[in-house]
């Protein structure tokens, strides 16, 4: 799977975060891609294009989330979240909406950037704050582990290739294989 968004080059990362951001689940593909892309011959020079290619799509994600969730409104959202961490969510988005986005972007899984980006959506909170929030989070996280990759990445690549990392994604693909299952089934699925 990462080879196919290897072979997009910069458009890869844009589309890879555009689908985990908005019903698929693909927990730490962006950081596989982007260990890929930086450690291949001369990627490395590109890594800051990689960094905003991949926060571009994290917005282009939060937008077709937002566009569904924001017209199920509340009472919506109480298909995809919990009624105690939904309750959690909107004391904190209602006074801080700006920041608490910007910091479930930035931070790495297994926050839950989605339930945030979810919940803000159905609080109706200004489409132009909330997608600012997500680009400068993702921008912050990905240039982060970008240049994680350019000091660590040669050493982390052997440890990349090794039998017990294959199978992990091999899990990791069963994950969001059954992950996006179920959000499309929770989103699609009773109507």
């Amino acid at each position: 799977i990462i080879a196919f968004f290897v072979r997009l080059g910069l458009f890869g990362p844009f589309l890879l975060e555009a689908l985990s951001t908005s019903f698929f689940y693909v927990p730490l593909a962006n950081e596989f891609l982007l260990f890929a892309l930086i450690g291949r011959a001369g990627g490395g020079a590109w890594w800051p294009a990689y960094a905003l290619m991949a926060a571009a799509g994290a917005v282009a994600g939060a937008f077709v989330l937002d566009l569904v969730v924001r017209r199920a409104g509340e009472k919506g959202i109480e298909r995809f979240v919990r009624p105690r961490t939904y309750s959690h969510l909107k004391s904190k988005l209602e006074e801080h909406a700006g920041r608490v986005l910007f910091v479930a972007a930035a931070l790495p899984p297994p926050f839950p950037f989605r339930v945030t980006l979810m919940a803000a959506s159905a609080l109706q909170t200004p489409r132009a704050r909330l997608l600012t929030a997500v680009f400068f989070g993702r921008a912050l996280r990905f240039t982060a582990e970008s240049l994680l990759i350019l000091y660590l990445g040669r050493r982390f690549l052997k440890y990349m290739n090794s039998d017990a990392v294959e199978y992990a994604v091999y899990a990791f693909t069963v994950v969001a294989v059954l992950g996006s299952a179920f959000t499309i089934y929770k989103l699609f699925g009773k109507r």
